[in-house]
Parts: C-alpha cells; structure tokens; sequence
C-alpha cells in the first residue's frame, strides 16, 4: 500500500515515476513496467480518482478548462527602446491545438503508443489546472 502510494504521490506531483519506484524498493530493471502496473490498477485509479474530488476537480471543472484552452488567447507586445508601444490578443494557435490533441485521445479518436503517456500527461494536465501552472509548463512535462 504504501509503495502505491508513493508512486502515485509522484504522478500527481509530476515527478519521474520509475525513479520513485526505484525509492520504494522496486527493482531498477523491472521498476518502470511495475510502476505501470501500479498505476493502471483499479485500486490506484479510484484512489487518484478520490484525491481528484477531494481538490475540486470534476468533470465540470475539467470541461471548462479544457473549453477555456480551446479558446485561448496570447498577448503580443511591441517595444521600441525598452518601452511597450502597442500590443495585440491573437490566438494561441499552440495552446489550442495541443489541447484539440489531447481531447480527440481522451474521446479515443486518436491512440497513444503508450497508454502510460497519456494518462501521466492528463495526470499532468489536471494537476497544472488545480495548481494555476502554465500551459507551456504542462506539456514540458
């Protein structure tokens, strides 16, 4: 339980999975595809599932961002000798079409090489959604 637990911490706080497998005592050979199993258990998916509602985030909540992403804006600003002469909102063009991505996997029309990626990078996307972090931060990850 407690190894599940740490593994699971880790995800939530986008940390390296497998070196957090390691710390628990898992094998550095087998601790990435242990890790996997962990995480892909329905015990592990209900307890992340809990943490979730625990910190607000709902399918509501979740719709609306993803709805805000789609629609998202960046702001431009000129300068001319150190000060800002003009700025522009254009669309975010990246913004809008990593999360366009991401909504087309969630529904299933597009498949991930590994299903381990994608629900570590909506792991990630949640977490930045509660915590205020950029976009550019999330898909650093």
């Amino acid at each position: 339980m407690m190894r599940r637990a740490k593994i699971l911490e880790a995800a939530i706080e986008g940390k390296d999975i497998t070196k957090a497998a390691i710390e628990t005592g898992l094998s550095p050979k087998t601790a990435a595809s242990q890790a996997s199993k962990i995480l892909h258990d329905p015990i592990t998916q209900r307890a992340f599932q809990m943490i979730l509602a625990e910190r607000g985030v709902t399918d509501e909540f979740l719709a609306q961002k993803i709805r805000g992403l789609l629609d998202a804006k960046q702001t431009l600003y000129f300068q001319k000798d150190g000060i800002i002469t003009d700025s522009r909102e254009i669309e975010a063009l990246e913004t809008q079409r990593k999360t366009a991505e991401l909504v087309a996997k969630l529904k299933g029309h597009l498949r991930e090489q590994s299903q381990l990626d994608v629900n570590i990078g909506l792991m990630a996307l949640v977490v930045s959604a509660v915590r205020g972090v950029t976009d550019d931060d999330v898909y650093d990850v």
